[in-house]
């Protein structure tokens, strides 16, 4: 017969061993950038206004266009701000907009 830890941790599913996980990596530094730029993003971007990534960038004082990218699409499949493609001089652009 094994020991009753041995059998709770067999009986125990992914779901419920993994749900420790996240709480330990919201401390994570990059994360913590990640989600203060998006507090920033939705903070000073005005309802309802079209804004290109490199606007939204300069709007809020990122250095980088490629994190403000990033940080925008994951509002998009957030479904806190739209995203539409529109052709530009040089190719495709990405328009970003806050949902009110």
């Amino acid at each position: 017969m094994e020991p009753s830890s041995a059998r709770d941790r067999k009986g125990r599913s992914l779901a419920t061993q993994f749900d420790k996980l996240p709480s330990r990596a919201r401390n994570a530094p990059q994360g913590m950038r990640a989600r203060k730029a998006e507090a920033a993003i939705l903070e000073k971007m005005p309802p309802d206004v079209w804004f290109t990534c490199t606007s939204v960038s300069r709007l809020i004082g990122a250095s980088d266009d490629r994190k403000t990218r990033a940080r925008l699409d994951r509002l998009a499949r957030d479904n806190k701000m739209e995203r539409k493609r529109d052709q530009g001089t040089h190719g495709f652009v990405y328009y970003y907009r806050r949902l009110t």
